[in-house]
């Protein structure tokens, strides 16, 4: 082999080998999925402290959580803009929540239009897990689900299999205060 083939392959390794290590390091897909919980696309799903039970679609293509609230009323606090409204639950139950604006969703819809929506922060009760999530509230009455739950809240916790529903009780014992 000659002077410039060898130098070539050493330099070939010298570039390569980082990254193959690299790669056959890094743990694949499937040990990522060993740690996160396999739910259905269709899970019940508890709100806020209220603990409210409600049924919920999991939509891995929407970015953002939406919940279906009526009698949005709003009002201002010396810390901004508050919402208060109502939502249905399972079986009936109805609960009113309270909770801070923190921002103004545009929402493209399939149509083209854009809807503003007020955005809150509620904490969201799916198996064993509770976090708080940003949830647009919007009419939701033509939908079959009460809530979506997109990836936002999904993402580094659950893994979505559109061949399953209601895998899960939600069971979160240790709630925050909101």
């Amino acid at each position: 082999m000659g002077a410039m083939t060898s130098r070539r392959l050493r330099m070939c390794a010298a570039l390569l080998l980082p990254g193959l290590c690299a790669w056959i390091c890094t743990p694949g897909p499937a040990a990522f999925a060993a740690e996160l919980r396999v739910v259905g696309w269709i899970e019940r799903v508890r709100l806020g402290i209220e603990g409210l039970p409600v049924a919920a679609k999991l939509d891995t293509g929407a970015d953002s959580s939406s919940l279906h609230a009526t009698a949005i009323r709003w009002f201002v606090r010396d810390d901004g803009d508050w919402v208060a409204f109502d939502v249905a639950g399972e079986g009936g139950q109805k609960a009113s929540f309270e909770r801070k604006v923190v921002r103004i969703a545009r929402i493209r819809r399939t149509t083209g239009e854009v809807q503003k929506r007020p955005t809150i922060l509620l904490g969201v009760c799916l198996g064993s897990v509770y976090r708080l999530t940003e949830v647009n509230l919007s009419d939701r009455s033509g939908f079959d689900y009460e809530v979506l739950v997109g990836r936002r809240f999904l993402a580094g916790h659950f893994v979505v299999d559109p061949g399953r529903r209601h895998t899960v009780e939600p069971d979160c014992r240790e709630t925050r205060a909101q």
